[in-house]
Parts: C-alpha cells; sequence; structure tokens
C-alpha cells in the first residue's frame, strides 16, 4: 500500500465533532451515493456517540491501472484535541509490478472536503489561521509581517512565497493554495518595496521573481523552485505532508481498558516500580503496537478480497442470465427474431449501454430479420462496458478489447463517410453532435454506438441496414 495524499489538522475545540462527522457524511452521499452503491466499491463506516474514533473508508477501482484507490477518513477524538486525518491510498489488487505513483493532487471531489475541514477548525499556525487564500505583500509593512511571519519560531508549516513583480503572470493561483489547504501557506508578493522589506526583515535573498521559494518551518534552509508550473513544489509539500502524517492507532490499549475498570478501586500510592517490571510493560506495549498494525493490514487485505469476490460473483451472474436467454432462444427458434425485438429486449436487460433513441428507431424501421445475432453482440459489448467502467482496463484501451472479443468490429468509418455522410452517423448527446463511428457488421446490419470518454458510457447510435459510405453511395 502506498500512500499518494495525506492531510491532517488538529483543534482544541472538540466541539466540532459532529460538525465535522456531518461534513464526512455530506461528502460520502455526493460522491458515493447510497443507491449507487454496490458489492465492488465497499464502504466502511465506524461510527458511534460512544467511541472515540469516527471512520470511513472507501476502495475504488482505479480506471488506469490494476489496483484499487483507498479514501481514509478519521476523526479523533483525545483528551485534549480534535484531530482530523485523511490519507488517499493505492492499493495493488493484482500480481503485476505497477509504475510506483507516490504522489496525487487531490482531487475536486476530495479537496471540497479538505477546504470546508480547513474552514470548519479555524486552526491558528503562529497565530495566522490556517486557509486556502493567497497573502498579499504589497507594501513595506506587508513585506515585513511576511518576513516575521516567516522566521516565527512556532509555524509548524511551509510558506510557499512567489515574487510576481514583472512577471506576465504569477506560476501559482488560487487553484494552487486550494490543493495546499493545510499543507502550506501561499503568499504573492507584488511590489518591490514589499520584496526589499522582506529581504532587509529577513537577512538574505530568499526570495526573487526567477524562482518560487518554499520557507520550511524549524529553522529548515529554504528551497528554491525554478520550474514554469507549480507542479514540483506542489508535489514535493503534498510528500511531506505525507511523512509528516501520525501512526494512527485505532484501538485503545489494554492498559488503559484496565484502568477505567480499576478506577473506582481503593487508591493504593505505589512509590517506585522494579525495573523489570517496567520492561516488561514496555515490551508488551510494543506487542500489542505490533498486533494492531498487522490486524490493519488484515483488514485492508479482507477489504480488497470482498472486493475481488464481488466483482467475480456479478460477472457470474450475468453469465448465468445470458446463458437462460441463449437456451430460451434454441427452445423458440422464433424467439427474438426481429432486430427491433432484439433491441428492445436488450434495452430492459443490458444495463450497462445506453440506448439512444436513433438506435430504437433505426431497429423498429429496419424490418431485418437477424435479432438473436444483434442480441449477441450487444450481450459481448454490455459485458465490455461493465469492464471498461469498473476499471479492469483504461478508456482509450477499449477499442482494442472490443477488436478482440468482437467479431466484426470495426473502430471508423471510412473518410469519405465522415465527410461526405456524416449527418448518417451523427447522434446528439448531452448538447453536443458526436458521430457514432465504432460498429459491428451483423450481416446485412450494423450497430453503430459512441464512446463517451469522459463518463465512459457506451451509447448505441444505430441498428439497422448499412448507412452510406464509398461502397454504397
Amino acid at each position: 500500500m502506498i500512500t499518494t495524499y495525506g492531510f491532517s489538522i488538529a483543534t482544541p475545540n472538540k466541539d466540532l465533532r459532529q460538525a465535522a462527522i456531518d461534513a464526512v457524511f455530506r461528502w460520502l452521499d455526493e460522491v458515493h451515493p447510497q443507491e449507487m452503491r454496490t458489492n465492488a466499491t465497499p464502504v466502511n463506516v465506524r461510527h458511534s456517540a460512544n467511541d472515540a474514533i469516527f471512520r470511513v473508508d472507501v476502495l475504488e477501482q482505479d480506471n488506469k491501472q490494476a489496483a484499487a484507490r483507498g479514501t481514509t477518513v478519521t476523526l479523533i477524538t483525545s483528551k485534549d484535541e480534535l484531530y482530523f486525518d485523511l490519507r488517499r491510498t493505492l492499493r495493488p489488487t493484482k500480481p503485476a509490478v505497477l509504475p510506483r505513483r507516490t504522489i496525487d493532487r487531490p482531487e475536486p471531489r476530495l479537496n471540497k472536503l479538505v477546504l470546508e475541514i480547513v474552514e470548519l477548525f479555524k486552526v491558528r499556525d503562529a497565530e495566522k489561521i490556517i486557509d486556502a487564500k493567497i497573502t498579499i505583500a504589497n507594501d513595506q509593512l506587508s513585506g515585513q509581517s511576511l518576513a516575521a511571519f516567516a522566521e516565527a519560531p512556532s509555524r509548524r508549516l511551509p510558506i510557499v512565497i512567489e515574487v510576481i513583480v514583472g512577471k506576465p503572470s504569477a506560476i501559482t493561483s488560487s487553484e494552487t493554495a486550494k490543493q495546499l489547504a493545510g499543507i502550506a501557506h501561499l503568499a504573492h508578493v507584488t511590489s518591490h518595496v514589499a520584496d526589499e522589506a522582506f529581504e532587509d526583515l529577513y537577512g538574505a535573498k530568499a526570495i526573487s521573481s526567477s524562482w518560487i521559494t518554499v520557507v520550511w518551518p524549524r529553522g529548515v534552509a529554504p528551497e528554491k523552485f525554478h520550474q514554469q508550473d507549480d507542479d514540483e513544489v506542489v508535489n514535493q509539500l503534498i510528500a511531506a505532508s505525507i511523512g509528516s502524517l501520525a501512526t494512527l492507532v485505532l484501538s485503545q490499549p489494554r492498559k488503559n481498558m484496565i484502568i477505567e475498570k480499576t478506577s473506582h478501586a481503593p487508591k493504593i500510592e505505589i512509590t517506585s516500580q522494579p525495573v523489570g517490571l517496567l520492561q516488561e510493560n514496555l515490551e508488551l506495549n510494543n506487542t500489542v503496537k505490533e498486533l494492531l498494525e498487522e490486524n490493519a493490514s488484515l483488514l485492508e487485505n479482507a477489504t480488497l478480497t470482498d472486493m475481488l469476490s464481488a466483482q467475480k460473483t456479478e460477472e457470474r451472474d450475468r453469465a448465468y442470465s445470458q446463458l437462460a436467454t441463449f437456451l430460451m432462444m434454441e427452445d423458440d427458434k422464433s424467439y427474438l427474431d426481429r432486430v427491433s425485438d432484439a433491441v428492445a429486449f436488450a434495452q430492459k436487460n443490458l444495463p450497462n449501454i445506453i440506448f439512444h433513441q436513433r438506435a430504437i428507431s433505426s431497429a423498429n424501421d429496419s424490418h431485418l430479420m437477424n435479432g438473436r445475432r444483434i442480441y449477441s453482440n450487444l450481450v459481448e459489448l454490455n459485458n465490455l462496458a461493465a469492464r471498461l467502467q469498473r476499471g479492469d482496463f483504461a478508456p482509450n484501451v477499449f477499442n482494442i478489447y472490443c477488436n478482440q472479443q468482437l467479431s466484426n468490429f470495426a473502430a471508423s468509418i471510412s473518410d469519405e463517410a465522415e465527410h461526405r455522410y456524416a449527418q448518417d452517423y451523427a447522434i446528439d448527446w448531452k448538447g453536443e453532435n458526436v458521430l457514432a463511428k465504432p460498429h459491428i457488421r451483423c450481416g446485412d446490419a450494423r450497430i453503430h454506438f459512441y464512446h463517451d470518454t469522459k463518463t465512459n458510457e457506451i451509447v448505441i447510435a444505430y441498428v439497422g441496414r448499412h448507412l452510406r459510405d464509398k461502397s454504397n453511395k
């Protein structure tokens, strides 16, 4: 398992616990609505009014590789503070050597939750509230204030400083500030006066319009980034945030439980303990820690196993249903003979492909009688669409899989058909005019479909006789 994004924040205001839990549940309902959840996307929730630990763990298939993306949100209420922890992880699901992607910027849906928690907690860092806004230094006083903040011994988050004087545009932006919310502060120096004031007070040439400066806390030397975009600096800061995450212990140690049980017993004063007993306690604590870590690993493996088992179960159920349909066809030779009947039946029983209205009308107008062959190809296309949406392979290789699984498949149409008869292949899809180029040849019939790469939806656009091209003008 690799942690690719991490963010944590703590507040002494423990009354914010319920508000934070509500924010997590709103995010969960938005990302994974209850009615849309399947066994292939497990969601585990630990939540009790008497439990100091609240946790949500979501596992999703990664469309780009044979791995699962885990999102874990943990809220811990301790004696002194309310601690919020969010982690994004990459968990391999197949025995394959994969590229080690160590850093991920938080996607918009996750970043929205981070921004809401940061705004809710209103935590101060060296007297400055942690937020997702850019601090502007445009005069002598603000330049000196920024330098004083950079040198503050109590500061725990790094500061990203960009001098934008003389630049056509800034490299870092408000989007950068949102991506780094709770991880780093972002400041822009917008005048020569502020630049000089910062340098005079800071005592070194740390900032310049030629680079971006990261001023690390705790006396670590500033770091300069000369790149033309903010990717490197954001990746470095996210990596630093991941490295600073605490090791989470999600179960109370046994010694705490024993203390709770014996809290009402007569108080006995113990002035000293034998050295041997102290050593035994230390070893016991280490053993408990190791067992907790092992238990967390076993739970993770069990979750991955459940997800893969659910996928296999879905595939098996789908195969049984398809087999029953084909056996029914053999019993009744007239069953699904007409193309229009096959399309109507497929529309009800193949949930992973979408039938455009033109596909239905073209099938009804065709009067073709090879419906079972049409349905058989639609079944295979539906299975491929299910694998695509589940993330078994990347969208850009979908046509390759179609070519392997579907006989008489063509990934596109001729240039003449596209330029002279484009209207024959066009459909209106979500307000856009798109061409359904991929098609399956079924004797005299054709199945044309459109792959929406934004949503990975497969849209059946046309079922009927051969459309016009260079061979049948």
